[in-house]
């Protein structure tokens, strides 16, 4: 087993949002639009298919879930057991023989600012991943960015994804930083992250460097 630091990006929250997520744990959208949970139904979307369609067809209309104002179906997404963040990912360019970093705060600070628009947060957290397939497992996290343990074709592999199940606990969130759209967009242009204008610490965050097998995310 491994524990491996992610980062998730969230838009759309403030700071009362933000500690309210560091003090509950980050939920899976199934869970935030159906509180309370039905655990009882937590094995049955801890699926392969509910993995595939999480990482590639995260927004689409879900035949699995009708809904009467919605003909086409509800998209995917607002049922989805998993939470996706992201540990980073290298590209190799065979052509070019090279290879190209995507850092994992570049990619989290893209959904944290709504692909640049907007302000937003970064999580910092860690997961566990055991190095092959788990997904009917709640505790452990599959490592969508390794090509070695999903070797499938997807679009979105790049994006370094690390997917958690049903929810990231307090116990396992360190901080969170606040980035407006125009200091994240520097970040990204500069290929460098500064200090974070503000940070909220996790009051019940667990360090786990007396852990073995700590692996950072790409810097």
């Amino acid at each position: 087993m491994i524990i491996q630091h992610v980062i998730k990006g969230i838009n759309g929250i403030d700071d009362a949002m933000a500690r309210h997520l560091l003090d509950s744990g980050i939920k899976c959208l199934w869970w935030v639009n159906n509180d309370p949970l039905p655990f009882h139904e937590v094995p049955l979307r801890l699926n392969e298919r509910n993995l595939d369609w999480h990482q590639n067809q995260y927004k689409q209309p879900d035949p699995l879930y009708p809904d009467a104002a919605n003909p086409n179906n509800e998209p995917f997404h607002l049922h989805t057991p998993f939470v996706s963040a992201t540990a980073g990912t290298v590209d190799r360019d065979a052509y070019q023989q090279t290879n190209t970093l995507t850092p994992a705060w570049e990619v989290a600070l893209k959904f944290a600012t709504d692909f640049w628009k907007s302000d937003g947060y970064l999580f910092y957290c860690y997961v566990f991943v055991i190095g092959k397939p788990a997904v009917g497992q709640q505790s452990f996290s599959e490592e969508l960015r390794e090509l070695n343990v999903y070797p499938g074709y997807s679009n979105f592999q790049p994006e370094g994804e690390i997917t958690a199940k049903i929810v990231i606990p307090p116990a396992q969130i360190e901080r969170a930083e606040f980035w407006s759209s125009q200091d994240a967009k520097t970040a990204r242009d500069n290929k460098k992250l500064p200090a974070a204008s503000r940070t909220l610490y996790g009051k019940h965050y667990v360090a786990p460097q007396d852990f073995n097998n700590v692996r950072d995310f790409l810097k």
